[in-house]
Order: C-alpha cells, then sequence, then structure tokens
C-alpha cells in the first residue's frame, strides 16, 4: 500500500514538530468561548471565620495558543469595595496539554495586588462579583490584569455559615 504524499509530509512534519504539537491536536478545546463555569465558582464561610473559595474557568484553545505566557486572573469584588485576587495555575498556553481546557482550584484565602495572602470573607461582606482576566502575576509584579474576559454575580442580601454560594449570570 503506497501513501499519498500529502500524508507522508504530514506524518514528517508532525514527528519534526515534536511532542508539544501532537499534545495540542490530540487535546483539543471543546469550548467556544473563556468563561467562569459559576456553579462551580463561589466561596463557603467555615465557623471560627475560615473561607474556602473555589473558582473554574474553562478556555478556548485559540486563547491557549495566543496567551502562552499569561495568566488566568480571578478578581473578587466584596461589599466592602476590597478587591482580592487569585491566580489560575502557570500559564494560559499549559492550560490544553495540561488540563483539558477546564481548571478548578480552590483555597483558603486570596491575595491582594502585590500577592499578600488576606481572606476579606465574613457574614458581612462576602463577593458580589467575580471576573476573569488574562494578564500578568508573579511575586514581581503582582497582579496586573490586562484583558478581561468574562464575570459573574452575586446578589443575596447574606450568607449563612457552612454553605457554599456559587456565582450566577449579572442582572
Amino acid at each position: 500500500m503506497r501513501l499519498p504524499k500529502t500524508t507522508v509530509f504530514l506524518f514528517v512534519l508532525m514527528m519534526a514538530a515534536g511532542p508539544a504539537a501532537t499534545a495540542q491536536l490530540r487535546n483539543h478545546s471543546p469550548y467556544d468561548h473563556d468563561g467562569i463555569q459559576r456553579e462551580r465558582t463561589g466561596f463557603l464561610l467555615h465557623e471560627g471565620g475560615k473561607a474556602e473559595f473555589t473558582w473554574t474557568s474553562y478556555w478556548t484553545q485559540m486563547t491557549a495558543q495566543s496567551f502562552p505566557d499569561r495568566a488566568a486572573i480571578f478578581i473578587w469584588h466584596f461589599g466592602d469595595g476590597t478587591k482580592a485576587y487569585s491566580r489560575q495555575g502557570e500559564f494560559i498556553g499549559d492550560l490544553g496539554r495540561l488540563t483539558g481546557y477546564l481548571v478548578s482550584q480552590q483555597a483558603p484565602e486570596l491575595e491582594d495586588r502585590d500577592g499578600r495572602k488576606i481572606q476579606p470573607l465574613s457574614k458581612a461582606n462576602f463577593p458580589t462579583r467575580v471576573e476573569l482576566w488574562i494578564g500578568e502575576a508573579g511575586e514581581a509584579t503582582g497582579y496586573v490584569p490586562e484583558t478581561q474576559g468574562d464575570h459573574a454575580c452575586f446578589g443575596a442580601a447574606s450568607i449563612e455559615v457552612g454553605r457554599f454560594y456559587p456565582f450566577s449570570e449579572c442582572p
């Protein structure tokens, strides 16, 4: 059996490109836009003031290829005006190869713009909005949001201890 020249050429090209290129082809993003998975992004206040923040985003293959060295940043807006930050993974370019373009993380605290740990959640002060951004995040730069991707809201008047509160569409 003889293979067509284009098939042989593509095979040779893929072999020369190495494992990174073949991994990207095998792991195609199922998403048609970047966004926050609202039902899996939220917060929980525990007894004694301890908190749990959970965030999940999904990404297109185009975004992962266009912003390979940028970070996915969540900005949490609290009722008292406080802004807190969380970073998702290392770089957006790694999302497809490593996670299938769906990334979830959680932490007991968030960070301020300079990367210092903070925990602003209380029964009287909870997040009312969360935004997904593309930008820089690191020890040297802190959080530098550049391009907004998505946002979600939380509109309840109060929260209870021990209950997970997910975000939803903004009105």
